[in-house]
């Protein structure tokens, strides 16, 4: 009896220690940027035991028949901006009045910010159907559709150091701007000071609505199956 409840216990014991270790991802809530488009940023959340840090081969794609994500590039040099780090490097070409209408990961550019291994973030742009963004020091950006990867989908990949303080066990890892009712699919592998990298396959990208959002939608039902009994 004894041993079987050790057994038992062991066993309990080895799935807490598997639960513990896995890495969830997750869409935050959409934002309405008018225009057709909205942004959602995506999430990775790990329980206690393991640090989050960066990704590892990251790709997102369009999903079949959609347009893929939107893409700000700045004028005349219609340099890429696939980090927030080659957003402020390309200042004054760069306004960060254009960043809520781009796709780009957060690791940064700041000295001690972010480390990056092997072929660096890159992304592409069809400069076709992107919004009609204000000029700034030299004219407007270029805008359009495209996906995210590597350059030449070489292995590569970027994490936040410990002296930038975004590690953890919830981590904010991009943010993302598709048209309204569109989605993009990402493949990727998050990265943990531990070395429990966990991998994911065309993980959905999509608007998640607000709570309030939410809300509103449960009234609506309870109402309509109210009227259904009333009939």
């Amino acid at each position: 009896m004894v041993r079987k409840t050790f057994l038992a216990l062991s066993v309990v014991l080895a799935m807490a220690s598997a639960s513990q270790a896995a890495i969830i991802l997750s869409n935050g809530p959409a934002t309405d940027l008018g225009g057709g488009l909205y942004s959602v940023v995506l999430h990775a959340h790990s329980d206690a035991g393991q640090t989050l840090n960066g990704v590892s081969a990251p790709s997102v794609v369009a999903n079949a028949g959609d347009s893929g994500l939107h893409q700000v590039w700045t004028p005349i040099t219609s340099a890429h901006t696939p980090t927030r780090g080659s957003q402020t490097a390309a200042a004054p070409l760069w306004s960060d009045s254009w960043k809520p209408f781009d796709s780009y990961w957060f690791f940064g550019s700041a000295a001690g910010d972010s480390l990056a291994v092997g072929a660096a973030f890159d992304e592409t742009n069809n400069a076709t159907g992107g919004a009609a963004l204000p000029t700034a020091g030299f004219g407007a950006p270029t805008t359009g559709f495209g996906s995210m990867g590597t350059v030449g989908g070489a292995p590569g990949s970027m994490a936040f150091t410990v002296a930038s303080g975004k590690q953890g066990n919830d981590l904010d890892l991009g943010q993302f701007v598709l048209k309204n009712g569109q989605k993009a699919l990402a493949t990727l592998t998050v990265l943990t000071n531990e070395g429990n990298n966990q991998s994911f396959s065309n993980f959905v990208i999509q608007g998640v609505p607000e709570p309030a959002t939410l809300s509103l939608l449960g009234l609506a039902m309870v109402g309509g199956l109210g009227f259904i009994r009333r009939r």
